[in-house]
């Protein structure tokens, strides 16, 4: 379960997402900060439980093999982790949603974007991850998200913006090595 948690921490990123977040709604009263990320991290846990809950059904409705499936997760890791290495995370959105970002930007794609749905699916359905273990991975990481993004203003002034950078390019190098290896596995298990 640890290492399921390790991944899901990576592919979420709440650091990586950390600039971001306060770009959008960094300036934003503090209770209603606190409201606004609450509200997203339980509408992203949602998505992805959703998606933990139902993935088998999903591959089996669209006749995806398995290997397909790691392989697609992994070029969409590689190329998250990539923007994560070369691009800032609060470059990746407008000023569009700073007025009330429910569900997007914050929910969907950052929280619970496409590499993170595609890994639920990977952990469920290839890996053969229990239902509860996954919920329960995805539960720790979620509040370990929401902890991170509700200290995001105390975080982002004790690090200062290089230091938070420097965290998500981090966590972009690890998410790299991660969809390489999915790759890999992906390739391998197609092959044989």
């Amino acid at each position: 379960m640890l290492e399921n948690i390790l991944l899901l921490f990576l592919v979420i990123d709440p650091f990586g997402n950390l600039p971001f977040v306060l770009a959008v709604i960094g300036n934003a009263p503090r209770q209603r900060y606190w409201r606004i990320i609450v509200r997203e991290v339980l509408i992203a846990f949602s998505i992805l439980a959703l998606f933990a809950f139902s993935g088998d059904q999903i591959l089996g409705y669209l006749n995806i093999e398995r290997a397909s499936l790691t392989v697609s997760g992994g070029v969409i890791l590689f190329l998250i982790s990539l923007k994560m290495i070369f691009q800032s995370a609060a470059e990746i959105f407008d000023d569009n949603y700073r007025d009330d970002p429910v569900l997007v930007p914050i929910a969907v794609p950052s929280l619970a974007g496409p590499s993170a749905i595609t890994t639920v699916m990977i952990l469920r359905t290839r890996q053969q991850t229990g239902l509860l273990e996954l919920l329960a991975a995805l539960f720790v990481v979620f509040l370990i998200t929401c902890g991170i993004l509700l200290l995001g203003r105390r975080i982002s002034f004790y690090l200062g913006q290089r230091g938070v950078q420097a965290m998500e390019k981090f966590m972009g190098l690890l998410l790299n090595l991660v969809a390489v290896n999915m790759i890999l596995m992906g390739v391998k298990e197609f092959a044989f």
